[in-house]
């Protein structure tokens, strides 16, 4: 799947509930060790068990993610500013 085709209820359709490192690598076009760093750092919300090494990332954790780092491109951004007038 291309990152451009990703849509909220594409993500819920083709991803589990419970999602490995590698499963959001692949999500968010990064690489596995990106996304266990940012899960370390607290970029990405992610759970691991007392011992273990792997993390655990819940899907809705995920999408809220994506939801609220969404960037807007500069042409939508035009159309919304308005000149500044002296």
């Amino acid at each position: 799947m291309g990152n451009e085709d990703i849509t909220v209820e594409s993500i819920r359709r083709d991803y589990p509930p419970v999602l490995t490192s590698h499963q959001v690598s692949e999500l968010l076009g990064l690489a596995p060790r990106t996304v266990m760093a940012m899960a370390a750092d607290g970029r990405l919300k992610a759970r691991r068990l007392p011992g273990a090494r792997k993390y655990q990332f819940f899907r809705e954790d995920i999408i809220t993610a994506l939801l609220e780092n969404t960037v807007v491109e500069a042409s939508s951004m035009a159309d919304e500013t308005t000149p500044v007038s002296d």
